[in-house]
């Protein structure tokens, strides 16, 4: 009977260890890239749907503008090379530092 008892005890511990384990938030992390060649809005609609659809984004921001895409992922799900590789294989040059001005995409 004592050894049963201990049994249960153990495994309750062990049950709420992992319960209190998997209720931390997981660290997210956030990167900015400039994308040199986005010009229009249909650059910024492939980069989002190419980019949300990865597992470990949680947040994304698409700005034509600024020519950035800022991401809020977890790096223990997807590393940001990843998310760099995603938006290059759509044919985009991407770059941690900010593009010199007259890169800028020209007004028609």
């Amino acid at each position: 009977m004592k050894k049963y008892i201990l049994i249960v005890v153990i495994a309750l511990l062990g049950i709420a260890a992992a319960s209190a384990y998997a209720a931390k938030p997981k660290p997210k992390t956030e990167t900015v890239t400039y994308v040199v060649s986005m010009h229009c809005q249909n650059c910024v609609n492939k980069i989002t749907d190419k980019v949300s659809f990865i597992k470990g984004v949680d947040d994304l921001k698409v700005s034509l503008k600024d020519r950035t895409v800022t991401v809020k992922y977890n790096p223990a799900k997807v590393e940001e090379q990843k998310i760099v590789e995603a938006i290059e294989k759509l044919g985009y040059t991407v770059t941690k530092k900010e593009p010199l001005k007259k890169d800028a995409p020209q007004k028609s």
